[in-house]
């Protein structure tokens, strides 16, 4: 597979996000994009926490952070960057809140995957390239079709396991 420039990348990324968005507009679920910008991390913190993009409420329950990815599937498994998984902890303790991925594969348009950030915790990382990452096994998300309710599938994907 021939490699994308940043530009496809970021399309994609911004397709899946207007995926999501779509998918969470169906369901009538609230949500929040999380602006992008540098200037959204206090100096003392930058490089030390990541931003999820969507906040979700969930009537009755409360929030849940969201980052949506378009990720292609190698080896049966979904490579998270290991400075990303890090930094997304930190955001999950300094704000007690939970950090979801929903992958879209941009080569299947009725399947997207769902993980917890802390599932990678246990997982061994290792050097892809100039990047440590982690590669968290199809196996381990809960792969669903986003055409059915938001709700349902992340149920679905709530482990006391």
């Amino acid at each position: 597979m021939a490699r994308l420039s940043p530009s496809e990348r970021r399309q994609q990324g911004d397709a899946a996000e207007q995926k999501f968005m779509s998918w969470l507009d169906r369901c009538v679920l609230p949500y929040m994009y999380v602006e992008q910008s540098p200037l959204t991390v206090p100096k003392g913190l930058k490089g030390e926490i990541k931003r999820p993009d969507f906040l979700v409420g969930i009537p009755t329950i409360g929030t849940i952070a969201i980052d949506v990815k378009a990720k292609r599937i190698y080896d049966n498994a979904i490579i998270i960057d290991d400075y990303e998984h890090r930094t997304f902890m930190n955001f999950e303790t300094f704000f007690n809140m939970s950090v979801w991925y929903v992958c879209f594969p941009p080569s299947e348009p009725s399947a997207c995957h769902l993980f917890l950030n802390r599932d990678l915790a246990g997982l061994q990382s290792g050097q892809r390239g100039a990047v440590r990452s982690i590669a968290i096994p199809l196996t381990s998300t809960v792969t669903a079709d986003p055409r059915r309710d938001f709700m349902a599938v992340l149920l679905g994907a709530i482990s006391l396991r």
